[in-house]
């Protein structure tokens, strides 16, 4: 029999968060945490600070879940309504907590501070809730199990200010019994130069015949995951996805590119240099911005203006005139220069067109060319990218990356184990 798994609603409130002021943090947080814990989300809502909106978005989420996991609205203030209206969706009046009191007042003291009247609000709780206490604010956070839509419901209502949400939910997974399920149990396959419409389309074949899949954009990436897959189905996907997406597959784990690039760089013992017009040092903080680049990476000459690509990297400056800087002889000849003058073992250049003006026809905006150069010689290739400038930056590097490692990645993926 198939175990089934807790649901949940997650309720961020606050007119802050729903007018978009600032990001809501605590749902991202929570969806995130409670999936590792078993649960499953079905529903991320926001909710102002007015008692009919919120009386409605909680109860509809109630109508959907075992759980709704609340945070905010449980400050001193009149629009901090969520546990008057938790009480009210459950039947229960509010009492005061005595220990909840003594410790609004002993944090307020440790400041040299006295609480006001209206902190005694923060300890009015509802009738047989279960108080969790806060040792990092005023606001101890509740659960609240009751009959409702003919089921057994519980309301977990958190503080909103993250420092004090997040050892909360986690004393109350821990006290409850949620172990985190291993990341090992799920499967993940990354994917890059391929979108999520032609990669869910090309995964068809297998869907139909074994279920569905998790998609997520980690752009320029896409990830598919499967939560605990049994043994065959791990394994049949994996088969699946070398044999009719190896170009585009990077890996079976939740590694991005440039992460994948260090452990590849570090396991060649080879040296980088990098050369950069329109990237304009984006690709030297990409993969600095991974650990261990010392091991391997010399440097990047940034040749943004023509000059500087005759003057630093050696370019022709007739070739550059005849071809232009957005072609496969200057980027060839920038890799050549950046191995030559950083005595690299291993070059990557890239030259283009990010836009958002600067396009031709022959080489509209999103247009790149990259080389990668190396002992055997020099080879170059083209990337036709989307016209969003920061894109195609981070893009054109990836996919620079991905290049390099593209036959380390194929042999590490075919020799996949369940």
């Amino acid at each position: 029999m198939t175990h089934k798994l807790p649901s949940a609603c997650l309720l961020s409130t606050g007119e802050e968060v729903l007018r978009g002021e600032i990001f809501d943090a605590n749902n991202h947080f929570l969806a995130n945490i409670l999936g590792e814990h078993g649960f499953e989300v079905q529903m991320m809502l926001t909710a102002g600070d007015r008692r009919d909106g919120l009386l409605f978005v909680m109860d509809t989420a109630l109508q959907r879940a075992d759980y709704l996991f609340m945070s905010g609205g449980l400050g001193p203030t009149e629009d901090d309504l969520t546990t008057s209206v938790a009480a009210e969706l459950a039947d229960r009046e509010l009492l005061f907590d005595e220990p909840s009191w003594d410790a609004i007042v002993t944090l307020f003291r440790t400041f040299n501070r006295e609480p006001g009247d209206n902190n005694k609000k923060q300890a009015m709780l509802p009738e047989g809730a279960e108080i969790l206490a806060n040792a990092r604010g005023t606001a101890p956070g509740f659960c609240l199990t009751f009959e409702r839509h003919g089921a057994m419901k519980t309301i977990v209502a958190l503080p909103g200010p993250p420092r004090e949400l997040h050892p909360m939910i986690g004393d109350w997974l821990g006290g409850k019994g949620y172990k985190a399920i291993p990341p090992e149990e799920h499967l993940f396959l990354r994917f890059i130069g391929i979108g999520e419409s032609n990669l869910a389309e090309a995964l068809e074949p297998w869907t139909e015949q074994w279920g569905e899949v998790s998609f997520r954009q980690d752009f320029p990436e896409m990830e598919v995951k499967l939560y605990q897959p049994a043994t065959d189905k791990r394994r049949s996907l994996c088969e699946f996805a070398v044999k009719h997406l190896g170009q585009f597959l990077t890996t079976f784990t939740t590694q991005a590119v440039p992460e994948l690039f260090s452990e590849f760089m570090c396991s060649q013992g080879s040296t980088l240099a990098l050369a950069e017009s329109c990237t304009g040092g984006l690709a030297a903080k990409i993969v600095t911005d991974t650990a261990h680049a010392s091991e391997y990476f010399l440097g990047s000459i940034v040749s943004y203006a023509t000059t500087a690509k005759v003057d630093l990297l050696g370019v022709s400056s007739e070739s550059l005139k005849e071809e232009g800087t957005v072609s496969a002889s200057t980027a060839e000849q920038m890799a050549l220069g950046a191995r030559d003058k950083l005595h690299a073992d291993l070059a990557l250049s890239f030259t283009g067109t990010a836009g958002p003006d600067g396009g031709t026809s022959e080489n509209p905006v999103g247009t790149i060319w990259m080389a990668k150069s190396d002992a055997q010689g020099c080879q170059s290739k083209k990337l036709s990218l989307p016209p969003d400038r920061e894109r195609v930056r981070t893009a054109a590097v990836y996919h620079g990356m991905h290049w390099l490692m593209q036959d380390w990645l194929k042999e590490r993926c075919s020799s996949f184990k369940d």
